[in-house]
C-alpha cells in the first residue's frame, strides 16, 4: 500500500456521535409504496430539513445535492456552514453514493486478493466515523456544519415539530426522548436507513453498469480508456479503484465499487484557496485535526499515517466540481494528468522547487509518506516521459464518464 502497516486493530475512543451505532426501530417496519420502510421515510424528511440546523438554513441536501448525486453543485472546495453560514469546512464533501460496502475502519485492513494490507474502512475522508449513522449524525453539531452547539440542542429542535414527536415515538418508544444521546442516535439510524434503502443512493445505471450487463456498448475511445483503467503497466488506476472483489463490511466482499476503501497519500497538491486544516498548516488525514486518535503524539509510529486519506469512489466522478480531500483540482482531466506526471513535472503541481520531495501537501520531514512505488508513480522521473499520451488521457476521461449514474440507452433510428 506504500505505508507502513501495524497490526490490526478496532479505534477506540472516538466522540459520541461516532459510537452511535444503528439501533432497531421497533414497531412499523413494514414497507410504503415508495419502497422505504417508515424509518428510511423519517430519514428522508430529516435529511431535506434545514430546521435541524442553527442557522435554520441548511439540511443535508443542501451539501448532498441529490441532484448532483448527493455531492455539491457548487465549484466550492470546501462548503460553507456554521450558525450564521459563515464557517468555512475543513475539507471537500464527498458523495453519499455507493457507501453501503465499506469496511470497518482497521489499521491492517486486508483484501481479499490477498494483496498488501494497510490503513483503510471506515467513513469520512479519514475514516474516523464508525457506520453510516454516525456519519449521518455528526454534521448536526459540527461547527462548520449544522452547528448545534450540543446535542440537547439538536433535541429541542425536534421536540419543537410535533411531526416528529408522534413519529419518532412510535418508531423508537414512548422514551425516545428521555435523553439527547438517544434521539440523536435514532436520527442516525433513521438517516442510515434512508441511504441504505432509496436506490438513489446506489442505482447503479451508469453506462458502464448496463454494459457490464450487456445492455449497452462502449465506444473506441471509452475502450481504450477501460483498457488503460485495467493495465497494471500503464494508468493502473484499477488497482486502487477497483471494479471488482474488494473488502466489504462485516467480513463480506463488497463488488463494483470503484474503491477499495484504503487510505493513501498520493501528494494531492496543497490547496491555498482553503485555510489551514485546524490550527496547523497541514491537513495531516489519520493525524488529524479531525481525527485525534492516531496522532503522532499518542505514538511516535503514527507518523507513517500523516497525509493518508480514503480512496473515493469513481462512481460519479465526472460530476464533480472539486476533486480530492482539499478540492485543489477543478477538472477530471488535470487529475488524470496530476497522476501521470505528478513526478515528471512537479513544478506543474507543487510551484517551483528544487527538493527531492517537493509534495507541498505535507510538512517536508513526513513527505516520505507519499505513494512512490506503485504505478503510474513508480515509473515517473523529472523531466521525463508522461507515462500516457494527451490522447490517451482524453481515453481514460472518456471511460470516467461511462460511470455516472442515469444513462440512457439512444433510442434505435428506423433504417
Amino acid at each position: 500500500m506504500g505505508a507502513a502497516t501495524r497490526p490490526a486493530g478496532r479505534v477506540a475512543g472516538w466522540c459520541v456521535l461516532a459510537t452511535l451505532l444503528v439501533m432497531p426501530w421497533g414497531a412499523g417496519t413494514a414497507r410504503a409504496a415508495d419502497g422505504l420502510s417508515p424509518a428510511a421515510r423519517l430519514g428522508r424528511q430529516l435529511f431535506f430539513d434545514p430546521g435541524l440546523s442553527a442557522s435554520g438554513r441548511q439540511s443535508c441536501a443542501s451539501c448532498h445535492d441529490p441532484a448532483n448525486h448527493y455531492a455539491p453543485s457548487n465549484a466550492r472546495p470546501v462548503q460553507m456552514g456554521g450558525a450564521a453560514l459563515d464557517r468555512a469546512g475543513v475539507r471537500a464533501v464527498p458523495t453519499l453514493t455507493y457507501r453501503d460496502e465499506n469496511p470497518d475502519f482497521s489499521e491492517s485492513l486486508e483484501n481479499p486478493d490477498e494483496s498488501a494490507s494497510g490503513p483503510g474502512g471506515g467513513y469520512d475522508w479519514d475514516g474516523r466515523m464508525a457506520s453510516v449513522a454516525a456519519q449521518s449524525a455528526s454534521p448536526l453539531t459540527t461547527p462548520f456544519e449544522m452547528a448545534n452547539p450540543d446535542l440537547a440542542a439538536v433535541r429541542a429542535r425536534v421536540r419543537r415539530n410535533p411531526d416528529y414527536v408522534r413519529i419518532f415515538t412510535k418508531l423508537f418508544g414512548a422514551d425516545i426522548f428521555a435523553t439527547p444521546d438517544r434521539l440523536v442516535q435514532a436520527m442516525g439510524t433513521a438517516l442510515a436507513a434512508f441511504q441504505h434503502e432509496d436506490t438513489s443512493f446506489h442505482p447503479y445505471s451508469s453506462k458502464y453498469d448496463l454494459y457490464a450487463r450487456g445492455l449497452a456498448t462502449l465506444s473506441a475511445q471509452e475502450q481504450r480508456g477501460m483498457a488503460l483503467f485495467n493495465d497494471a503497466d500503464r494508468a493502473n488506476c484499477a488497482s486502487c479503484h477497483t471494479a471488482g472483489q474488494g473488502p466489504g463490511r462485516d467480513g463480506a466482499t463488497s463488488v463494483g465499487q470503484f474503491t477499495d476503501f484504503f487510505l493513501k497519500d498520493i501528494g494531492v497538491p496543497a490547496n491555498p484557496d482553503i485555510a489551514p486544516a485546524g490550527n496547523g498548516a497541514y491537513d495531516m488525514g489519520l493525524c488529524g485535526p479531525l481525527r485525534t486518535d492516531l496522532t503522532p503524539a499518542r505514538d511516535p509510529a503514527n507518523r507513517a499515517y500523516c497525509g493518508l486519506f480514503m480512496t473515493p469512489t469513481l462512481r460519479n466522478v465526472a460530476s464533480r466540481h472539486v476533486f480530492f480531500h482539499n478540492g485543489s483540482l477543478k477538472s477530471l482531466r488535470d487529475v488524470v494528468e496530476f497522476y501521470v506526471t505528478r513526478d515528471t513535472d512537479p513544478s506543474r503541481w507543487y510551484g517551483r522547487q528544487d527538493a527531492a520531495l517537493p509534495y507541498d501537501g505535507l510538512p517536508p520531514d513526513l513527505r516520505g509518506n507519499v505513494d512512490r512505488a506503485d504505478m503510474p508513480f513508480a515509473a515517473q522521473t523529472r523531466g521525463g516521459r508522461p507515462i500516457l499520451s494527451e490522447r490517451e488521457v482524453d481515453d481514460l476521461v472518456a471511460f470516467l464518464k461511462t460511470l455516472t449514474d442515469g444513462y440512457r440507452i439512444p433510442p434505435v433510428q428506423p433504417k
